[in-house]
């Protein structure tokens, strides 16, 4: 069994002219999120282990150590011998800042502080996984796209087990009784290695039997979506 691996500090840059490009939703305030940035402080927790069993509608990690019910997930990881699974948090101090703004009817920095903080983790996600692929890459490992609880057929109760398996992340990650996390900024996610490329495609196709919670989804091409 391996053990949770964690970073308390995680040096995140903000480049905000390339942030205010990519995220079209937001105003132009090069100011105001610098000045917000300065509150976040992520921490990363992350534990990787073989797939010991892999169904068409499930994978298991480790020693039972995690059971992923999830088509989606075990059709995205279908190539795969490893998986790792991470929890990924901004902290507490942006949501705060924004929480606060709004009970003093400061609406628009706390709409900005939201917006950044939503993007944020995106970005952390996205900057730690790549430091995962290039590591492994060396070693001739290829990751997968990351895949989340409540997306797909990967059921957001889910999350509970997830953090069960990061040994609750020291206890800096909450659950609400809604499967939401506290800090709110916070995603979990799983990627899968491979001992050839990945396609950097989620899984489609015609058929949708999987669903059970959507409606006009007549556009919708993903196998397990409840959307």
């Amino acid at each position: 069994m391996s053990i949770v691996q964690h970073l308390s500090h995680y040096h995140l840059p903000l480049d905000v002219d390339d942030f205010m490009l990519k995220v079209k939703e937001c105003p132009h305030e090069p100011d105001v999120l610098q000045e917000l940035w300065q509150l976040v402080k992520p921490f990363i927790f992350w534990r990787e282990e073989p797939i010991t069993s892999h169904k068409h509608d499930s994978i298991v990690l480790g020693d039972n150590a995690l059971i992923i019910p999830s088509i989606y997930v075990a059709q995205g990881l279908a190539e795969c011998q490893r998986a790792t699974v991470l929890a990924f948090s901004l902290g507490q101090a942006l949501p705060h800042e924004a929480e606060k703004c709004a009970e003093r009817g400061e609406l628009y920095r706390s709409s900005l502080a939201d917006l950044l903080g939503s993007h944020g983790v995106e970005m952390l996600a996205e900057s730690f996984c790549n430091y995962l692929q290039q590591k492994a890459l060396v070693s001739g490992k290829f990751a997968t796209l990351r895949y989340s609880p409540g997306y797909g057929d990967w059921a957001l109760a889910e999350q509970r087990e997830v953090l069960r398996f990061l040994d609750n992340c020291q206890g800096k990650i909450q659950l609400s009784e809604n499967y939401l996390m506290e800090p709110v900024k916070s995603i979990t996610a799983i990627i899968g290695w491979s001992n050839q490329p990945q396609r950097q495609e989620y899984p489609q196709g015609e058929h949708n039997g999987f669903c059970n919670g959507g409606h006009n989804c007549a556009a919708c091409t993903t196998w397990a979506c409840r959307k």
